[in-house]
């Protein structure tokens, strides 16, 4: 089976995808959108890719994507995340001017960047891994990356510094996509996406409440711009329960009505 991620190689979604899936072949793409699009082509049977964390909460380009994208969330996975601080053999922390890293894994740290770094330039890339292909390349002693300690060995830096990530614990939860999601297990939760028809007093409230109306556990609820009209918006919600289950299916018929756009992103066994 071959299982997307994004890369290149030594992301924290290769590491997820590695524990989820053993020896199954793993595709790095250079974005979350190449990831979800290649589950879309068929160029990969699974698409996995991190929707939030305990931190700094949802990926917005994950969200974006799948809201969008013909596939379903067919299970998540909550992944420890430790950040350690990389340079080039011989560098050294008080050398550092430039810190490489994705825009949540920079977030993460941002108390040890302004304790240590405040005067750091602070330079965002598509993945962790792509900044310490970076740093690798050009060798630079003043230049420090964001990642995973196991991009020391992949990149040949060193590890200047580890655990610099905010509190002591940093979990991000992953979701694998793919063109089916998941049959009922007793144990459930489901992924939906809807806008609304009007923007009214009392509409979202009325939407949740046919979730209330039949005593169903709301694990989470957000919004996001469409980014198709300004003022317009997504709303996310998760669920207890699975879609087919009678009093989630009769939920979701109801809503139906009330909404203009519908998405039921999946419905997968429940690990968060």
């Amino acid at each position: 089976m071959k299982v997307g991620v994004l890369g290149p190689r030594g992301t924290y979604a290769e590491i997820a995808a590695r524990v989820q899936f053993g020896d199954s072949k793993i595709v790095p793409y250079p974005t979350i959108t190449d990831v979800v699009g290649a589950v879309v082509h068929g160029k990969v049977e699974i698409g996995v890719i991190p929707l939030e964390s305990l931190r700094e909460g949802s990926v917005g380009e994950t969200l974006d994507t799948i809201a969008w994208h013909d596939v379903k969330i067919q299970s998540e996975m909550v992944v420890p995340i430790t950040h350690s601080l990389l340079g080039v053999p011989g560098a050294k922390i008080g050398q550092i001017t430039q810190v490489l890293s994705h825009p949540q894994a920079i977030a993460q740290c941002r108390e040890f960047l302004h304790k240590n770094f405040p005067k750091a330039e602070l330079i965002e890339m598509s993945s962790t891994a792509k900044a310490a292909e970076q740093v690798s390349k050009l060798r630079q002693p003043h230049m420090a990356v964001i990642g995973p300690p196991e991009l020391a060995k992949l990149y040949k830096l060193k590890v200047l510094k580890d655990e610099i990530q905010k509190g002591e614990i940093n979990l991000t939860r992953f979701v694998c996509v793919a063109k089916k999601d998941s049959k009922p297990t007793g144990h459930d939760k489901t992924s939906i996406v809807f806008s609304t028809a009007e923007d009214r007093p009392g509409i979202l409230h009325e939407i949740l409440g046919e979730f209330s109306a039949r005593n169903i556990n709301l694990t989470k609820i957000e919004s996001r711009p469409s980014k198709k009209v300004l003022g317009d918006y997504l709303f996310f919600v998760d669920f207890e329960g699975h879609r087919e289950d009678s009093r989630q299916r009769e939920a979701l018929e109801a809503i139906k009505k009330k909404v203009a756009m519908l998405k039921v992103l999946g419905s997968y066994p429940k690990k968060f």
